[in-house]
């Protein structure tokens, strides 16, 4: 029986608490490096676009990708190191929430390109974005200019936060919190989801899509 939406966001939560107990998830920066690295190998994207379709054993994915012992160990060694998969035994391989979450962002660009479209045009009949592009643009750029502000969007892009979590991420005040987080929502990079918890927006993703790693 497929997991509901609730429950898979519950199991994400409760994965990345797990990490960030357990110190595997590094700090923001190096995170995003160590990511961007890893996913720039055709190889290692395909193998968790196949483990998104169902758990599969070392010997299984040698002969599936046609590498030798040596290769195939580089390349699940560098996805599990990056938590984008984790092994659920001795042999065999599971997609985690980062895993997921990767592959729900790289979805077909027709599909995102319609979903976009209509977010800002939902975003513009109530009233949010400026009606000055040249302003707006303003309130961006000086909004990323923060690398704390960027890290933060960058953590959405994983999963939605509250705020407890984002202060405790980012190891903040409630003060340094909520303004960062008043700036990001004020911008359209993110946006409320109740009245605790942050997620990110359209505006947000393109950001992250289109940011070169050594600025965040």
């Amino acid at each position: 029986m497929a997991m509901s939406e609730k429950d898979l966001e519950q199991r994400r939560k409760e994965w990345y608490a797990r990490m960030k107990n357990e110190g595997k998830i590094r700090n923001p920066t190096e995170d995003h490096n160590a990511t961007l690295k890893a996913m720039q190998n055709p190889v290692r994207r395909d193998i968790v676009k196949r483990l998104g379709d169902k758990k599969m054993t070392f010997d299984e994915l040698k002969s599936e990708f046609n590498l030798d012992d040596m290769q195939m160990k580089l390349h699940l060694g560098m996805l599990k190191d990056t938590l984008h998969i984790e092994k659920e035994d001795d042999t065999t391989y599971v997609l985690t929430p980062r895993g997921e979450t990767y592959l729900e962002s790289v979805k077909p660009k027709d599909d995102l390109k319609t979903r976009r479209d209509e977010w800002y045009e939902k975003a513009k009949k109530e009233g949010k974005l400026k009606a000055n592009p040249t302003e707006d643009h303003k309130a961006g750029l000086k909004a990323m200019q923060n690398p704390i502000r960027r890290q933060i969007v960058e953590s959405l892009g994983e999963g939605k936060m509250t705020f407890d979590e984002v202060k405790a991420r980012f190891d903040l005040n409630d003060v340094q919190a909520r303004l960062n987080l008043d700036m990001l929502v004020d911008t359209l990079y993110i946006e409320k989801e109740d009245d605790t918890t942050y997620v990110i927006t359209v505006r947000g993703e393109a950001f992250l899509e289109n940011v070169d790693a050594k600025h965040l």
